[in-house]
């Protein structure tokens, strides 16, 4: 799993990560979520070029397991929504939820690099850049406090997640055809995972992979709910 390679990719990822996180507490919200921007444009449009596949009547159509259903790839609209519109209470709740999964999701999927390793393709660079972007973006709201993590934000991420949750389950059904695995509920993203694998069977493993997702995220809020609660009582 953790080859020279995949390494290599890492050590750069947290370098690039580090310079963007730097840049954007010096530039503010705007400016970084339109670095952001341009480099889910660049990911998603080199994403377009190099995986459109033959149709069957002609022409060419996305492969459709490169349809942007996994969370960090819906992220990316979420960045653009953030980076667009105007202050207001949803617009909160896209800086709370992008922070949280953004860096969990960014740092698994450079950790679990589903796309390859090598550097002489493009999957790999459209995988590690997107996602030390997207890391770079939601460790900046969070240091630089845009971010609202406390628990009413825990509680509405993890609802929100569970829906995702179901939503993935019914378009990984309308495109089993392709044997699409949208947020992993199909089976686990790589063979031979610790815990989540598939050798209890499948409900055990959407139930482990379910549970697993809940706890990081009430891990992820805890301390920012402690300091809530400190706050709110020094207040009384």
């Amino acid at each position: 799993m953790f080859s020279f390679n995949h390494i290599l990719w890492i050590l750069l990822s947290a370098a690039f990560a580090y310079s963007l996180v730097l840049m954007f507490l010096r530039v503010g919200l705007k400016k970084a979520g339109l670095v952001m921007c341009g480099i889910s444009i660049l990911s998603e449009g080199s994403k377009i070029l190099s995986d459109m596949v033959p149709s069957t009547l002609g022409g060419m159509h996305l492969d459709p397991q490169c349809l942007p259903f996994h969370l960090c790839s819906m992220l990316l609209f979420v960045v653009f929504y953030i980076t667009f519109s105007e202050d207001c209470g949803k617009r909160q709740a896209a800086i709370d939820f992008t922070s949280v999964m953004g860096t969990m999701g960014s740092i698994l999927a450079i950790l679990i690099p589903t796309n390859g390793t090598e550097f002489n393709t493009v999957y790999p660079y459209q995988c590690f850049v997107y996602h030390a972007g997207l890391l770079a973006f939601s460790l900046y709201l969070i240091i630089g406090k845009k971010a609202n993590l406390g628990r009413k934000a825990m509680v509405r991420n993890i609802v929100i997640i569970l829906v995702l949750e179901v939503f993935a389950i019914y378009i990984n059904g309308l495109l089993a055809t392709y044997d699409t695995n949208f947020l992993y509920v199909v089976r686990p993203p790589m063979e031979n995972l610790p815990i989540l694998n598939l050798s209890g069977g499948w409900h055990i493993y959407f139930l482990k992979i379910t549970l697993l997702g809940l706890l990081a995220i009430v891990l992820f809020h805890l301390p920012f709910v402690l300091k809530e609660r400190r706050e709110n009582g020094s207040d009384k």
